[in-house]
């Protein structure tokens, strides 16, 4: 009987669990609904069974023993239960006490959240974040299984790469991996092209010649330069000549040829030889011994004599005289012997002056000493006529000549003599004809140089002063030639502003002396000519506008760009002038012809207000009497040939070479003597 009652209690159970089953497949479906299905159950179950709840407290399990009555724990069933508005994210736990008939209500929670998010959808949103390694980067806020998860800072950003890319995501494209020249890569080599490639601050560093030029060493030139920078001039320079007798070399000396070193030709003399190189030996002389001559003495200094003065006569080789030769040179007691007393054929008798002969002709034992001689090699009727002047040369092993500036002994070479030249202007007779600067008079003469000081003529500007310190040297007559200068732009370094710039009168109209001096407190470094603001034209202008009688802006109405515009080219601007504007001007002396020199490399621009024009500049030049205007610059297009034209000069190209600058410099100079 007691296994019988086991066995239904087991079936009643197992049905029991069927519909509780069904009930949570429901969704737990409400509180009435609990309740009722619990009634129903109570009545199915014997009043032997025991309600048991397993430990999560969401179903019980009926179990058969003996009937002890009811346990008040056991009693207690629990349950969670959405709250509203059941949207199945809160619920509230909910516990009844099924042991009362009905279940009545044991205790009921609070409402808490059961699940952060909708489990049906799985993105919620996209996050900023930082990655580990401090990159920006998003992350997606998920709903995964009801619960808010984060995914990996996920980031398409990498350490700073040189690109030009923002590969950090920090706004700035390839900071901290550019190169000095703010690019990507090596920085490039540095290379003679007036560039500074390796952005370093300094141009063509350690690529400059010993000429501070790239490119070759020039080849030193017979022209009074040191072409090559080696602080020597027109040294070791020679090139062919020839004579009648034969070919030799001349020397470049003072930027000129002199001194051929080709054998000379000489008076024709009874010596064998072909003295004046005409093809014939002792032509027009008698020299051959004939039987008059037998017995005959001829002086003579010649081996073996060793010394002093001998003498040679014709003797007969055969009793009938046909063949007569000449004797070797013997001392005259080899002739004349005379009774007791000694006599050395080769000890001769001693001269009281040394000739060139290469011979010991005082007997002192020493050969051709102190011997010095006058000298000159340029045509005959040019000596002391003009500018030329004789020479010297002395004696060494019986032939004449002197010693290059290293000391080496040249033949025939006429040292430090002055032969004709091509004719300058100057005031002197260089050609030796007798008439100087081609009879015409050098008149009284203002010379203005205007030089561009900007860093881009650093190249150029030396070969300029070169140049123009050597110019000024050939024509340094103090009453006729007055000299000025203009440069610019110029760092005012004494403003408080060091970006300003400005055009400065560095030395007025004087004479040659004064202007040189002022010419060597130039400072022709690097560093002080870091300047942009190429004010040339004005200068061009300021420089005649109390001269000419078509100036179309006066000075009182004008003013420095940087004036009213502080910073008219980046941070630079021209605000003053050394002198001040309204004092700029040029002391031109009254009724003297007037030259301006200017050397740029930039094309002609302006930096006052009004700014000046090309066309004023030319109104301005048309307007000033005896003016002529000269300009180097870099390339026609930038207008500076046209003025050049308008002024009746002309237009040269500006070249980092001092020879080729002096030589149109002289041409300049030429013209204006002619």
């Amino acid at each position: 009987m007691k296994s019988t009652t086991k066995i239904i209690v087991l079936i009643l159970a197992l049905a029991s669990i069927a519909v509780f089953a069904s009930n949570c497949a429901e969704g737990y479906g409400g509180y009435n609904s609990f309740i009722s299905d619990q009634t129903d159950h109570n009545e199915d179950v014997s009043s032997e069974q025991e309600d048991v709840f397993d430990d999560d407290a969401t179903r019980w399990v009926p179990w058969i023993e003996e009937d002890t009555g009811p346990d008040p724990e056991e009693c207690i069933e629990c349950k969670w239960y959405f709250c509203p508005p059941l949207d199945a994210v809160w619920q509230k736990e909910i516990c009844l006490n099924i042991c009362n008939d009905p279940p009545t209500l044991h205790s009921e929670g609070e409402c808490e959240e059961y699940m952060e998010c909708d489990p049906t959808q799985y993105h919620i949103d996209f996050l900023e974040c930082t990655t580990d390694e401090g990159y920006a980067g998003v992350a997606e806020k998920v709903c995964n299984k009801g619960k808010i998860q984060y995914t990996d800072c996920i980031t398409e950003c990498v350490e700073e790469t040189c690109d030009y890319i923002d590969n950090d995501c920090d706004g700035d494209i390839d900071e901290g991996v550019l190169n000095s020249c703010e690019e990507c890569g090596e920085v490039p080599e540095e290379t003679c092209n007036d560039l500074d490639d390796d952005c370093d601050g300094m141009i063509d560093e350690d690529q400059l010649n010993e000429c501070q030029q790239c490119g070759v060493i020039p080849s030193e030139e017979c022209n009074d330069f040191d072409d090559d920078c080696d602080g020597l001039i027109d040294e070791e320079l020679f090139q062919p000549c020839s004579s009648a007798c034969g070919s030799g070399v001349e020397i470049c000396q003072n930027g000129n040829w002199v001194s051929c070193t080709a054998p000379p030709v000489l008076d024709e003399i009874c010596d064998g030889l072909d003295n004046n190189c005409n093809g014939q030996i002792d032509e027009g002389l008698e020299c051959i011994c004939t039987i008059q001559d037998v017995g005959s003495l001829f002086p003579c200094q010649e081996e073996p004599l060793l010394c002093g003065q001998g003498y040679k006569t014709c003797e007969c080789q055969d009793p009938e005289c046909k063949t007569i030769i000449t004797t070797p040179c013997y001392a005259i007691c080899h002739y004349f012997p005379q009774p007791d007393a000694s006599c050395d054929p080769l000890i001769g008798m001693e001269l009281a002056n040394e000739t060139c002969n290469n011979f010991d002709d005082n007997c002192n034992q020493l050969i051709d000493e102190d011997l010095f001689s006058g000298c000159y090699s340029g045509p005959e009727g040019t000596l002391f006529t003009g500018e030329c002047l004789p020479g010297e040369m002395y004696c060494d092993k019986g032939t004449w000549g002197n010693d290059t500036e290293d000391g080496d002994f040249i033949p025939y070479f006429c040292k430090d003599e002055i032969t004709p030249q091509e004719e300058i202007c100057n005031k002197l007779d260089d050609d030796c004809d007798g008439i100087t600067d081609w009879g015409e008079e050098v008149p009284e003469t203002d010379i203005l140089f205007i030089i561009d000081w900007s860093g881009s003529m650093a190249d150029e500007i030396e070969a300029v002063l070169i140049a123009l310190n050597t110019f000024a040297a050939n024509f340094s007559d103090e009453e006729v030639l007055n000299w000025a200068l203009i440069r610019g732009p110029i760092d005012i370094l004494e403003t408080a502003d060091p970006g300003d710039e400005r055009l400065e009168l560095h030395q007025n109209l004087t004479g040659f002396t004064e202007f040189l001096s002022s010419m060597s407190q130039l400072n022709t470094s690097w560093a002080s000519m870091q300047t942009a603001q190429e004010m040339i034209l004005d200068a061009v202008y300021l420089s005649l506008h109390n001269i000419s009688a078509t100036i179309k802006h006066p000075i009182s109405g004008l003013a420095w760009i940087g004036v009213n515009s502080p910073y008219n080219y980046g941070t630079h601007a021209v605000k003053e002038s050394l002198p001040p504007l309204q004092d700029f001007k040029i002391n031109w002396r009254p009724g003297s012809d007037r030259i301006i020199i200017v050397f740029t490399d930039e094309k002609t621009q302006s930096y006052l207000e009004p700014k000046i024009t090309d066309g004023d500049v030319k109104t301005a030049i048309i307007g000033t009497p005896q003016l002529k205007l000269y300009t180097f610059s870099k390339l026609p297009v930038h207008g500076w040939n046209d003025l050049a034209d308008v002024g009746n000069g002309k237009g040269y190209i500006l070249t980092n070479s001092p020879t080729q600058m002096y030589n149109n410099l002289m041409e300049i100079f030429n013209e204006i003597c002619k």
